[in-house]
């Protein structure tokens, strides 16, 4: 993470964190790693994920590639759209685990500010 990309303040035992990342996962560690320490009380997280613009081609084409990996016998029954850093995932999964999973494949592409999960589960 870059070192100047965060910055935090305390209020009786709350954190607020600021600032721009480039990674969802990043956003999430930042606040994860303070959850934990003694004295704390919460964690605000306004830390905005500001990845470098790539083509909505790409990144669904990045995701398909990694649910084809991940979860290849549900890869098929997905549906990726993505515009402007905005992927939606749309169709059906079998299980809680598979949908989490093709939300990680989401997030792992580079380009996406956003994943909007719109994936039912069925069994």
């Amino acid at each position: 993470m870059p070192r100047d990309a965060i910055t935090s303040s305390v209020s009786k035992g709350w954190v607020t964190l600021e600032g721009e990342v480039g990674w969802q996962y990043q956003r999430d560690a930042a606040a994860r790693s303070l959850r934990n320490l003694i004295g704390i009380r919460g964690v605000t997280n306004n830390i905005r994920v500001t990845p470098n613009p790539v083509s909505s081609y790409d990144v669904s084409r990045s995701i398909r590639d990694a649910l084809e990996r991940r979860a290849d016998r549900t890869a098929d029954r997905i549906t990726v759209q993505a515009h402007g850093g905005v992927v939606t995932l749309t169709g059906s999964v079998p299980s809680a685990a598979e949908r989490r999973e093709a939300e990680d494949a989401a997030w792992s592409a580079p380009g996406v500010k956003e994943v909007r999960d719109e994936l039912a589960v069925t069994f």
